[in-house]
């Protein structure tokens, strides 16, 4: 095996596990503060895209104004599900199925909205030529730009999360109500605002991973959101769902398996690289049911 191939793709792996990781630890924060899994959240992923594509390319706005664009698109939905979807569902009628086929709902009209106006084709995501940039060192590797960036500001927002979480007033209020929602609010925490800020936070990171998506890629489309949101989902339940740590871990994981998986098996096998992230669920949950990390209804 040639050892700067595997290296590359190495790289390739982390990078696409970083885009993951934000889109693992959005789900599995809801989960700890409601114990309700968000099926939108892809949709939330794929709109933070089509913010960022429209700033750039329609507006002639930089990369780092199409980023908050994004960031900013991402919240104001996620926001509009909270409110719309969950908060009246929870009053009326708290029974998770009730909620998980709205979320469902919610996930399959938004998405089909967004082919309605743009069409189900691909479109190019915008990457200024300063992040297409390649740095090839002296053993013959090739860094992208694009890839060192996605892989730093990933670790950084994992760090700067898990601290926040662990050590603010405010993660102290979401792991208080997280754990005891009754005993949070009689020593005075807000639960309503604590929810509000899972999804600010959640949708937050995802629009940060669309952007990440598409410079990686370099495409945007209404149906991006479904195999990658599912992937996200799925590294938030090996994590052990309600642990941040977990699911950022898993993300890699995942991550890198399947671009390992496609990379050193044969052609025809890259059909079947969805199977992979299922493969992969099934047999650890088979051996570990509970996930790789210790699952938890607060956030850890």
């Amino acid at each position: 095996m040639n050892v700067l191939y595997f290296l590359q793709q190495l790289i390739n792996g982390l990078s696409y596990g970083s885009i993951l990781a934000l889109l693992a630890i959005g789900y599995t924060m809801i989960y700890g503060i409601l114990g309700l899994i968000n099926f939108a959240h892809g949709e939330i992923f794929m709109i933070g895209a089509f913010c960022s594509y429209l700033l750039v390319s329609f507006s002639g706005a930089s990369f780092w104004t199409g980023l908050l664009g994004a960031v900013g698109g991402s919240v104001l939905i996620g926001l509009l599900i909270e409110k719309l979807v969950y908060d009246p569902c929870l009053k009326k009628n708290p029974e998770v199925l009730t909620v998980f086929i709205a979320s469902f709902g919610a996930s399959l009209g938004l998405r089909n909205l967004f082919v309605m106006i743009f069409g189900d084709g691909r479109r190019a995501f915008p990457t200024p030529e300063y992040l297409e940039g390649i740095i090839i060192t002296e053993s013959g590797l090739f860094l992208n730009v694009k890839d060192l960036l996605i892989l730093a500001v990933t670790l950084i927002l994992l760090v700067v999360v898990t601290l926040f979480i662990k050590y603010s007033r405010i993660g102290t209020a979401m792991r208080a109500v997280a754990y005891d929602p009754t005993a949070a609010q009689l020593v005075g925490v807000n639960s309503k605002t604590v929810v509000l800020l899972a999804f600010i936070i959640g949708s937050a990171l995802a629009g940060i991973s669309a952007v990440s998506y598409g410079i990686s890629f370099g495409i945007v489309n209404p149906s991006m959101g479904y195999l990658i949101g599912l992937n996200g989902f799925i590294a938030a339940v090996l994590g052990g769902i309600g642990n941040v740590p977990g699911a950022a871990i898993s993300g890699y994981i995942i991550g890198l398996g399947e671009i390992l998986f496609v990379a050193f098996l044969p052609p025809a096998w890259s059909a079947v690289r969805p199977l992979f992230v299922w493969a992969l669920l099934f047999i650890i949950l088979f051996i570990k049911p509970s996930g790789l990390f210790r699952p938890n209804v607060k956030i850890q």
